[in-house]
């Protein structure tokens, strides 16, 4: 690409920044977050200074990290962005280049600084020699910690940062999605639910590549708001994050490019609808090496209940299900087991052991893990129970829906326990469904283990270990608590982004 097409490719992506900011300032947020390898790229990075140093590049002149700082003093927000970042190594004389996300504070200085570790097809990006752990504070009382897309699948350095008693978190990614279990805001909101945590989600939405997905999740409460279309979008999301034990209702309205209110909506819609999913480029998990059962509709007003198994790894099956014969068989469902390395593209592998009903498009496992185009509703599930024998130490088990609107049920749609047993290093994991359902692509329990990683993740029944509420709090955050937060949630579509912004009336328990 020529150097004028670059210079006026980045003036674009400035301006429609800018933009937004600007127009933010009149709104009550405190923190921006923008998404993944949207703003510049390796050819035209930027120096980002040390946060030890407590640089406001503002002061300075000459870069486009200069303009972001100023724009974070001069609307008085914390500003979390992704760059290409260009960093000289003196002793080796040569220049690294890093994916690295930057938060500025209100003043427009440099407080934290995460270069992305897990990559995921970026050739020419370096990562450093070990995971950086890095979080900030911020004024309003929440302490976040930062990592990048592709390294929520991993240990290092996100499950560290756990286990250091963070549990809010920016997140900025640029997300390919893969049915049946790694659809992005599926594997967003499984993550956070398993870690109880708050994950607000910056996502890139760039149909041809395969990018979107975005929102806020909020622990076992499940997503506060989420978008997943194949439709390039702007727009502003408020969303209000009840206070623990409060009652509050949590609400959205929209603002348009054109700053244009739209009216509140309920929260049921808080999975706001999407559109042109063919327009989106997904991956295919590798189903073949799985052990797979077939649903026979036949089955139906039958509880079928069976013990599926892929190598030494077992999961036991129970469900029942409803037919009406009448209608159109669209689609088919199996029982599905996996246990072993799995590898992402070649760039990656990760041991995982899967339980779970996929659906698929005809009666061959080549349809499975598919988009389904179609959906008589001729079946609906009544119940399904998964239950489990998985090891313990270093296992993240997940619960792992995913409907045909590419989003996750609600977490009141099933209950999900992982009871561990540390003398024997193993965990019994159950996922259960609790609400019928007829549009229905996954559901099942997604567990990466981490080997070597000591890691230990029991999870009880809602409101078995309840904490009761502080008559004294006042809403400030301790580390590892429940937040409550009002967040806003802006998608640009001149950028092909998602920019997301949490407000000032954060209140954290």
């Amino acid at each position: 690409m020529c150097k004028l097409c670059q210079k006026r490719k980045l003036q674009l992506r400035f301006a429609n920044t800018i933009f937004c900011c600007n127009f933010l300032y009149l709104q009550p947020a405190d923190i921006i977050v923008f998404p993944e390898l949207t703003l510049n790229s390796l050819s035209d990075t930027v120096f980002v200074p040390d946060p030890d140093q407590r640089v406001a590049p503002c002061d300075d002149h000459g870069t486009i990290l200069v303009t972001l700082s100023c724009l974070a003093r001069e609307v008085r927000k914390y500003l979390v962005i992704n760059l290409s970042e260009q960093f000289y190594v003196q002793h080796q004389a040569k220049t690294l280049f890093y994916n690295t996300d930057v938060v500025f504070d209100r003043d427009g200085t440099v407080i934290a600084r995460y270069r992305k570790f897990n990559l995921f097809k970026e050739p020419g990006t370096s990562v450093t020699p070990l995971p950086e752990l890095v979080s900030f504070e911020t004024d309003f009382g929440v302490h976040f910690g930062v990592f990048t897309c592709f390294d929520i699948l991993f240990a290092l350095p996100t499950l560290e940062l756990i286990r250091h008693g963070l549990r809010d978190f920016v997140f900025p990614a640029f997300w390919t999605s893969e049915p049946p279990f790694l659809t992005s805001t599926q594997i967003f909101e499984s993550w956070a639910y398993a870690n109880d945590a708050n994950l607000i989600v910056a996502g890139t939405n760039y149909g041809p590549s395969g990018a979107t997905g975005t929102g806020v999740f909020n622990g076992r409460n499940g997503a506060l708001l989420t978008h997943y279309t194949g439709v390039a979008t702007r727009a502003l999301y408020t969303v209000t994050v009840p206070k623990s034990g409060s009652g509050n209702i949590t609400r959205y309205h929209s603002l348009t490019s054109d700053v244009l209110e739209v009216p509140i909506v309920e929260s049921s819609d808080h999975r706001l609808p999407g559109e042109n999913f063919e327009n989106i480029r997904i991956g295919r998990d590798f189903l073949e090496e799985f052990t797979t059962i077939q649903l026979n509709p036949i089955w139906q007003q039958q509880t079928i209940g069976q013990i599926v198994c892929n190598g030494m790894f077992c999961c036991d099956f129970s469900l029942s299900l409803s037919v009406d014969d009448e209608l159109e068989k669209t689609h088919y469902y199996r029982l599905a087991v996996f246990d072993g390395v799995r590898t992402f593209q070649g760039f990656a592998d990760a041991h995982v052991s899967i339980c779970g009903v996929i659906a698929c498009g005809n009666q061959s496992i080549a349809s499975c893990g598919l988009m389904l185009q179609s959906n008589s509703q001729y079946l609906q599930f009544n119940s399904i129970s998964i239950t489990g024998q998985f090891i313990a130490n270093g296992t993240l088990a997940m619960p792992s829906t995913l409907d045909m609107r590419m989003y996750s049920y609600d977490a009141s749609h099933y209950r999900f326990t992982a009871n561990v047993n540390y003398s024997s290093n193993s965990q019994i994991v159950s996922m259960n469904l609790t609400t019928p359902i007829s549009n229905m692509q996954t559901f099942g329990i997604y567990a990466f283990n981490h080997k070597e990683f000591e890691f230990y993740n029991p999870i009880d029944l809602p409101g078995a270990n309840t904490p009761q509420p502080d008559e004294d709090d006042d809403g400030g955050t301790t580390i590892g608590t429940k937040p409550s937060a009002v967040a806003l949630l802006l998608g640009g579509a001149a950028l092909t982004s998602w920019h997301m912004m949490v407000s000032k009336h954060i209140a954290f328990l």
